[in-house]
């Protein structure tokens, strides 16, 4: 009896001291040119990392006994870069399928946390490109959506990766069903209308329940919308064309909600507008082909309009709403500050606008005392495509660059290897 005792509480010894020495981890990043995003670049600065926040942020000052030190002479180190609207972390290991897309034309109260798999091989792929946080949904191709949560790439289990849940509400104003309806699309907004509408009932029948409970029945799908029309939610809608872009655009006014739309043409005509609303943009048209009459670099100049007009804007490389192929968010960054996008406006976008329009830059986006210790270090400017990834942090901790794509290139570099002895 004594010896499982014994065993035991040395089995609870290891694990406690397992975890506190993990959560004491300490990361003096030094010598390094900071662009904190926020404040102003700071050349041969340090920053240090303690129990996963950031805890100071400046110039010569030495970092504690048991700190690990990471040298950044001639690097720059940036915040990590957000990608919004993915499908990174419900995609399944290989094998298990996906959980990217629901069947029916409204479903609201889909939570994209209950799909969260930690096992994701995508998480390894974009975080070790410099990706730490997304914005992850279950489905985009409906009407009306289910909600998006905020994920940071590193943890074990679901719930150790949530910055925030119920971050947005998905709606889709060109969602036009082949076999059924909506099928047009005056018939995709009439039925987004009909459902705001009977979300506003419902909430009136809701303040009355004290009188008479019996007559009130709870219901999920209203319960999900009457937090869109209370603008508890923002409302992220997602369009392919200026009239659907339109379409949005009337209905965040007509209900007033607190809208976001997600682009990839015709944004343009819309911007003083946009910016006189105060509605930001998740702008994924920056490498879209241009139509037969459209100027062949138009959608490489439109970020930097968009700037100009003072529109909150983020990039999306994928220029596919819920896609998987988030990790070279650089790439529309680079090309927009070639075509008259400063450098600057092009880092915001990859990094503390988006976290400003998700509701999360409290926590993530920029590098401030006191935030989220999601760093990433880097040979060159973040937006120069030569740049190399040399140290991701994610919560405080070190990520390995290791991912499905280099065990495979390792794998197969072997075999050739071996074959040419």
């Amino acid at each position: 009896m004594k010896k499982k005792i014994t065993i035991i509480g040395a089995a609870v010894v290891f694990f406690l001291g397992a975890f506190y020495a993990d959560a004491q981890e300490i990361i003096l990043i030094k010598n390094g040119t900071i662009v904190p995003v926020v404040g102003k670049v700071i050349t041969n600065g340090s920053l240090l990392i303690k129990d996963g926040i950031i805890a100071k942020i400046g110039t010569s000052f030495k970092a504690p006994k048991e700190a690990k030190i990471i040298d950044a002479k001639g690097m720059y180190i940036y915040p990590g870069m957000i990608g919004p609207l993915t499908a990174v972390g419900v995609t399944g290991y290989p094998g298990a399928g996906s959980d990217t897309d629901e069947i029916g034309v409204s479903t609201p109260h889909m939570d994209s946390y209950d799909a969260v798999n930690p096992e994701d091989e995508c998480i390894e792929v974009t975080r070790i490109d410099g990706v730490t946080t997304v914005l992850t949904v279950s489905g985009t191709r409906s009407a009306i959506n289910g909600k998006a949560v905020a994920l940071n790439l590193a943890g074990n289990l679901a719930e150790d990766m949530v910055i925030k849940r119920d971050v947005v509400q998905i709606f889709n104003t060109g969602a036009r069903a082949r076999n059924g309806y909506p099928s047009t699309l005056s018939g995709v907004n009439s039925l987004i209308k009909d459902k705001l509408n009977q979300a506003k009932l419902y909430a009136e029948k809701k303040k009355k329940k004290a009188e008479s409970p019996k007559d009130f029945k709870c219901d999920l799908e209203m319960e999900a919308l009457t937090q869109v029309l209370s603008r508890k939610v923002p409302a992220l809608f997602i369009t392919s064309d200026e009239v659907t872009i339109r379409n949005a655009l009337h209905i965040i006014e007509e209900y007033n909600l607190k809208g976001i739309i997600f682009a990839t043409i015709g944004i343009l005509k819309f911007a003083e507008k946009l910016a006189a609303k105060n509605i930001p943009v998740i702008w994924a048209g920056t490498t879209t082909m241009p139509q037969r009459w459209e100027a062949v670099d138009k959608y490489y100049h439109t970020a930097a309009v968009l700037a100009k007009k003072g529109v909150l804007f983020a990039f999306n490389e994928s220029g596919r709403p819920g896609s998987r192929n988030v990790r070279r968010q650089p790439v529309p960054a680079s090309l927009s500050v070639a075509y008259g996008l400063s450098e600057e406006e092009a880092i915001k976008a990859l990094t503390i606008n988006p976290a400003k329009m998700l509701g999360i830059d409290n926590q993530v986006g920029s590098l401030e005392k006191g935030k989220t210790a999601n760093v990433v270090i880097c040979t060159k400017s973040l937006v120069q495509l030569s740049s190399k990834i040399h140290t991701v942090i994610i919560n405080g901790k070190i990520i390995p660059k290791t991912s499905v794509q280099t065990r495979l290139r390792d794998k197969f570099k072997k075999i050739v290897q071996e074959r040419k002895k």
